[in-house]
């Protein structure tokens, strides 16, 4: 369990680095205050922080070779689109629909990895049908944090927003509809207790309890933050389902 938390961490904080140095041009001009586009935080220091993470996550994943061999991969794709983005600027994210399809093998092989990770805590075969339901449970999940920071009613002027790509209704579905689906999904299809059942849920339960009172308040912006922390207790209520039984 400590080697997932700690690899998780690891992960998406690389992953946050890599976000923030493809943004740096457009965040220069629509978020001039970020820590790289204002300069408060220099690449060289970037560069220090992700060599960190990286041998933190060698370190913890030693001895879990699957987990290795998924994790280092998802870090050199993420390497690869960063230095494609720098020679080809219709991959660094104006293009909301582009950036979406080249960062799904990101997500996908981090919910391998967490696959691996659940089959080795269990110390069961790899079963192919959960891992394919729980990997499709987790990407809607994702779905809704990447469409909820990314939705405003009435985006500002040159701001990237998937309303500006599917329109508002669309984007509002997408975002607080891509949990209560994986809830569902979960409910419906995986092979766990009830109690675990409603355990995950919860979370999910939450984003659309927000979602409804939002759109009954006709607010602009949606907060991303609950989304993320969709995201997140989904992913704490998976560990916990997983090493508890």
């Amino acid at each position: 369990m400590g080697t997932v938390v700690v690899t998780l961490w690891a992960d998406l904080l690389i992953m946050r680095v890599i976000d923030d140095i493809r943004d740096q041009d457009y965040d220069r001009v629509a978020d001039p205050q970020r820590p790289v586009a204002s300069g408060a935080i220099q690449l060289r220091e970037l560069s220090t922080l992700t060599a960190a993470c990286v041998t933190v996550i060698v370190a913890a994943n030693l001895f879990f070779h699957a987990g290795m061999v998924v994790i280092v991969g998802q870090l050199l794709y993420a390497a690869a689109v960063l230095a494609v983005g720098r020679r080809c600027p219709a991959t660094r994210g104006d293009n909301l629909i582009v950036n979406l399809l080249i960062g799904v093998p990101v997500q996908l092989l981090l919910f391998v990895y967490l696959f691996a990770a659940f089959t080795q805590i269990q110390h069961e075969a790899p079963d192919p049908y959960v891992g394919a339901l729980g990997i499709v449970i987790l990407t809607l999940c994702a779905g809704q944090l990447e469409f909820g920071k990314k939705l405003a009613r009435r985006p500002a002027i040159g701001e990237r927003s998937y309303t500006n790509s599917l329109g508002y209704p669309t984007t509002s579905l997408l975002t607080i509809g891509s949990g209560p689906l994986a809830a569902v999904l979960f409910v419906v299809a995986a092979p766990a207790s009830p109690l675990a059942k409603a355990f995950v849920a919860l979370p999910a339960i939450g984003v659309t309890a927000f979602g409804i009172k939002y759109l009954r308040q006709k607010g602009n912006r949606w907060p991303a933050a609950v989304s993320a922390l969709g995201l997140l207790g989904t992913l704490v209520a998976f560990a916990v389902v997983g090493a508890v039984g």
